[in-house]
């Protein structure tokens, strides 16, 4: 049974929606970032739940599929293929969101064609006002966003002043870009770039990393956030310097050459091993992208954190924030956070990849390591702030039913049960990223 049926659970829900909560992972510029929809369809199946219909698509025509996303196209013209994998997709945890922000956000019970009219109707209305007001009424009293590599004008805005973001916001460092996969001498060009230097040799760069870090500190990040996994193993070497340097005067020597996977990975780990000293020493604390990748066709083996193994043991000063559950590689997770003093667990996402999976992680996580290492909740949306509060929404049901589990099988109290959902929730996020908040009594 995913969510039990007992007055226990009743009440720890109730408790449980109305406690304040710190998102602690979105990619959300604001509302002019906001997607400009027009066509219901395009609005329904925003994010992840693209990927469950190409997973459904196998045997039809693969462009009448394409529509599904096409925002210029008709309802009527995407309707007769959406129709028939929304039926294949829509008990998955994905197409509970959807079904969520077809409910709370437009007033429609159930996927019709009819509907879709009236959503349309009303997709006019989602103004900057209902954009902040969804956040409000979910209780988010911050969001930690990694957006600012990926601004429109550039993380050069950012460090400018140019762009700015709501209160609520806490910005992230994107580190992807300061170690990419594809390395060449216009990556190296535009880290100088961001000084105003031209940089030529690795020292130079990496003094000019670390001055950008400092700057961005001072501009309101709270953290670093790493996907690296989308593009390689987690798996990162300690790479002696000469060997790193020698690669890197490769690039600087030659504006035409460049660094392809795998004939990058030394001159990637050693930077990452460099980012994460000065990580050290700017009391930043590091979140890691681990398990699951967004979209398909993706190799998950590559992405368990237990490949991080070495270097949770080799940065022990560090703060590392370990996302998505690792899912599907549960044990493993279990093990970094039960043994490693400065691993946290992430379940930002989790709650919408495998809901049961997220439960059992949450059940055992009380069992085997200390509970004010696990941070709830993460929407890992962009800016469609109606589909973080409905994966909230969900996020709030499997820790009252994980904490339930935990009640009814005598493992816990009430409340003892209250008191670990206010620190997964808010204090342990609070206390990690040093948010400032007072904490929940």
């Amino acid at each position: 049974m995913l969510y039990p049926k007992s007055l226990v659970y009743q009440r720890l829900l109730d408790i449980i929606v109305t406690l304040p909560v710190i998102d602690c992972h979105e990619h959300t510029m604001g509302p002019e970032g906001r997607p400009k929809y027009k066509e219901p369809i395009s609005a329904l199946t925003h994010g992840y739940l693209q990927s469950d219909l190409e997973s459904a698509s196998f045997g039809l025509d693969r462009h009448e599929c394409e529509k599904i996303g096409n925002p210029d196209l008709s309802t009527d013209e995407k309707w007769p293929i959406f129709e028939k994998l929304w039926r294949a997709t829509q008990h998955t945890a994905y197409a509970r969101v959807t079904k969520l922000v077809l409910q709370h956000t437009y007033g429609e019970p159930e996927m019709t064609r009819a509907a879709l009219d009236r959503v349309a109707e009303k997709l006019a209305a989602m103004d900057e006002a209902a954009y902040f007001r969804q956040i409000d009424q979910a209780n988010i009293q911050a969001m930690l966003v990694d957006v600012i590599g990926w601004l429109p004008k550039g993380l050069e805005s950012f460090l400018d002043g140019r762009k700015t973001f709501p209160a609520k916001w806490r910005p992230l460092i994107s580190l992807p870009g300061f170690h990419p996969g594809k390395f060449d001498w216009y990556s190296i060009q535009w880290v100088g770039g961001l000084l105003d230097r031209h940089l030529t040799s690795l020292d130079q760069y990496l003094e000019a990393v670390f001055t950008v870090f400092q700057r961005l500190i001072e501009r309101g990040v709270v953290g670093i956030k790493d996907q690296a996994a989308y593009d390689r193993i987690l798996a990162y070497d300690l790479v002696p310097k000469g060997e790193a340097e020698k690669l890197f005067n490769q690039l600087l020597s030659d504006p035409h050459h460049s660094l392809g996977w795998p004939a990058s990975k030394p001159l990637n780990d050693f930077l990452f091993h460099e980012y994460m000293r000065f990580a050290r020493q700017l009391n930043l604390p590091v979140q890691l992208h681990t398990g699951h990748m967004a979209g398909i066709y993706n190799r998950v083996d590559k992405t368990n954190a237990v490949y991080l193994t070495p270097v949770l043991e080799l940065h022990r000063e560090v703060r590392f924030d370990l996302f998505h559950g690792n899912w599907p590689y549960l044990g493993d997770l279990l093990f970094l956070g039960k043994n490693y003093p400065n691993v946290s667990l992430d379940l930002c996402w989790l709650h919408i990849i495998d809901p049961a999976y997220a439960i059992e992680l949450m059940e055992r996580a009380v069992q085997t390591m200390p509970h004010t290492k696990i941070h709830a909740f993460g929407g890992d949306y962009g800016d469609t702030p109606e589909y973080s509060a409905a994966h909230l929404h969900i996020a709030r049901q499997n820790v009252a039913a994980a904490l339930t589990n935990l009640i009814e099988g005598g493992w816990l109290e009430e409340e003892q049960a209250v008191a670990i959902a206010k620190d997964w929730f808010f204090n342990n996020p609070n206390r990690f990223f040093n948010l400032g908040f007072a904490e929940l009594e």
